[in-house]
């Protein structure tokens, strides 16, 4: 009775991981996002190109970082299910990873791709005195960005101190858990 019993579980659980398999691969059609750069600074532009799509299918193209998501632009494609553009990033994309998805009706993934946004180059249009840019003198710290140095906070004296306090802390607590030794008469 028992042999049986794990056979019929081997089998469901057979069954199961093929029926699985056969989904994946229904739901995997070979669509590709793909673009000559890895990696784009926000505000510009990405070449990108799309294949493999399914014939009249329209996705909605989604850059998904950890914590925040820009829908980029929505794409219908024709009979050949291909395209090709430059596909604008926003300025206010903050640098990072993200996936590049492309996602069609109910949010089903149709296709990914990684990709890293670098941070929007800030070009001084003006001189920071420039009165037409909306700076004074006033306003004006001295300072250039070579002049400015952060420190850190704990050097590396401070960092044996502290190390020196935790091990004698530890010994402390050793002898402790150890107790006194029972003293033989």
């Amino acid at each position: 009775m028992r042999n049986r019993m794990n056979v019929g579980i081997s089998l469901v659980g057979r069954l199961a991981l093929l029926g699985t398999v056969l989904l994946t691969m229904a739901a995997v059609h070979g669509a590709v996002l793909k673009s000559t750069e890895t990696a784009v600074e926000a505000g510009k532009e990405l070449p990108l190109e799309g294949t493999g799509f399914h014939a009249g299918l329209t996705v909605r193209l989604v850059l998904l970082g950890t914590l925040t998501e820009y829908t980029l632009r929505e794409v219908t494609f024709d009979d050949t299910g291909v395209f090709k553009f430059d596909l604008a990033i926003p300025a206010d994309v903050r640098p990072g990873q993200y996936q590049l998805l492309a996602l069609s009706g109910e949010d089903t993934r149709e296709a990914a791709m990684d990709l890293s946004v670098m941070a929007a180059s800030q070009v001084a249009v003006a001189d920071s005195h420039d009165q037409a840019a909306g700076h004074s003198e006033a306003m004006d710290t001295g300072a250039r960005a070579d002049e400015m140095t952060i420190t850190r906070a704990t050097t590396g004296a401070g960092w044996l101190v502290i190390g020196l306090l935790v091990g004698l802390a530890g010994g402390a607590g050793a002898m402790l858990l150890r107790g006194t030794p029972e003293v033989e008469a």
